[in-house]
C-alpha cells in the first residue's frame, strides 16, 4: 500500500510539473488595454493552458521576458524595441490596443500647460512608454528635455510621488490617470496629440513559437471572444475589470474612452502587407528613439510580424 501511495504521488508530481512546463506564460502590467486577456480567462474562453502573470511595472515584464520566465508578454512597441536592443528576438502576433488619450502627462493645477513643466520635477518610468510620451510631448511643444528635471519612478509609485510632492508632474496611464485626476491633477498632454503612435502588442519569443502553437492560437481566439463579451455584456465586464484595477465600474468604462481595441479585421490589416502598417509604425518609433538617445544609434531591428495565429473569423 505504501509503495502504491508513493507511486501515485510521483505520478501526480510529474503530471503537475509537465502541465506547468507546457503552459503559455503571459506577462503584463495593469492597463485597461490588457484587461481583455484576463477577461477571457474569467469567462473561460481559453481551452489550453494559459497562465496570466501580472507584474507591477514594465521593467518587471521586460526582465521576466529576457529571463524566459514567461514565453509571451503584452508590451508597448517601445518595450519591444528595448527587448531587441538587448538581443532578444520576438514575433508580434496580435495588436491589443492603440492609445488615443489614455497615456498622459498630469501636472499640478498651477502649472497650467506643458510650458509649466520647465524647471519642474517630472516623474516617469524611464525605460517604459512614458519616456516616449514625454519626449514626443516636449518635441511638439518645442521644449528642451534638459529644461525639466526627470525622476525615474516605476508607474506603480506615480500616484504616491505626485501626492507626496516628490514630483510636480507625472507621465503615466490608466488606472493612475483616473486616480490622479480625481485628486485634482490636470492633464497637460495626452496621446490624442500623437494618434497611432502608442501601440500595445502581444509578443512571443521566436524560439517558443513552434512549441506553443496551440496555446498561441487559443489566446488569440480568447482575446477576440473577450472583446465580444465587453461589447455584449458591458455591465459584468466592466465590473470585473474595475475589481482588478481598483476603480469604480464607471471609471473602468471611461478608461476605454482613450483607447481603440482593434477588431480581428483591423488586426489583419495592421499585421499584413509588405511592409505591414505596424512595421511602418515600428520603424518611425525606432527612429524617434534613436534621435532622442533612448536607444543606441546602431540598433537594427529583429522584430517580425506573425499573423498566422489570428482566428480565421
Amino acid at each position: 500500500m505504501r509503495d502504491q501511495t508513493i507511486a501515485l504521488f510521483i505520478l501526480l508530481f510529474f503530471c503537475t510539473t509537465f502541465s506547468y512546463a507546457e503552459a503559455l506564460r503571459v506577462g503584463s502590467t495593469m492597463w485597461p488595454g490588457y484587461e481583455p486577456i484576463y477577461l477571457a480567462q474569467e469567462i473561460n474562453a481559453y481551452k489550453k493552458n494559459i497562465r496570466m502573470i501580472n507584474y507591477p511595472s514594465n521593467n518587471d515584464v521586460l526582465r521576466a521576458f529576457r529571463n524566459k520566465s514567461i514565453e509571451a508578454a503584452a508590451l508597448t512597441l517601445d518595450g519591444v524595441v528595448a527587448l531587441e536592443e538587448s538581443g532578444v528576438a520576438v514575433d508580434i502576433i496580435l495588436v491589443l490596443d492603440i492609445s488615443e488619450g489614455a497615456d498622459v502627462i498630469l501636472a499640478k493645477p498651477e502649472l497650467k500647460n506643458m510650458q509649466g513643466l520647465i524647471g519642474r520635477k517630472v516623474a516617469l518610468e524611464s525605460s517604459g512608454v512614458e519616456a516616449y510620451t514625454l519626449t514626443r510631448a516636449l518635441e511638439l511643444n518645442q521644449i528642451d528635455i534638459n529644461k525639466v528635471s526627470l525622476i525615474n519612478i516605476e508607474n506603480s509609485s506615480h500616484k504616491e510621488a505626485y501626492l507626496s510632492g516628490l514630483a510636480d508632474a507625472v507621465v503615466t496611464y490608466e488606472p493612475i490617470r483616473t486616480q490622479l485626476l480625481n485628486a485634482g491633477a490636470i492633464e497637460v498632454f495626452s496621446s490624442k496629440e500623437i494618434p497611432g503612435e502608442i501601440v500595445d502588442v502581444l509578443v512571443v519569443h521566436k524560439e517558443f513559437l513552434s512549441s506553443h502553437e496551440d496555446e498561441l492560437f487559443d489566446i488569440s481566439q480568447g482575446w477576440f471572444k473577450a472583446l465580444k463579451e465587453l461589447k455584449d455584456e458591458p455591465v459584468g465586464s466592466y465590473k470585473f475589470i474595475a475589481s482588478r484595477m481598483k476603480i469604480s465600474a464607471r471609471e473602468a468604462k471611461e478608461s476605454y474612452y482613450g483607447l481603440s481595441l482593434p477588431s480581428l479585421e483591423k488586426n489583419r490589416k495592421l499585421l499584413s502587407g509588405n511592409p505591414a502598417p505596424l512595421i511602418k509604425t515600428f520603424k518611425r518609433l525606432t527612429q524617434h528613439m534613436k534621435n532622442n538617445h533612448l536607444i543606441a544609434p546602431s540598433f537594427s531591428s529583429l522584430t517580425t510580424i506573425n499573423n498566422q495565429f489570428l482566428p480565421s473569423r
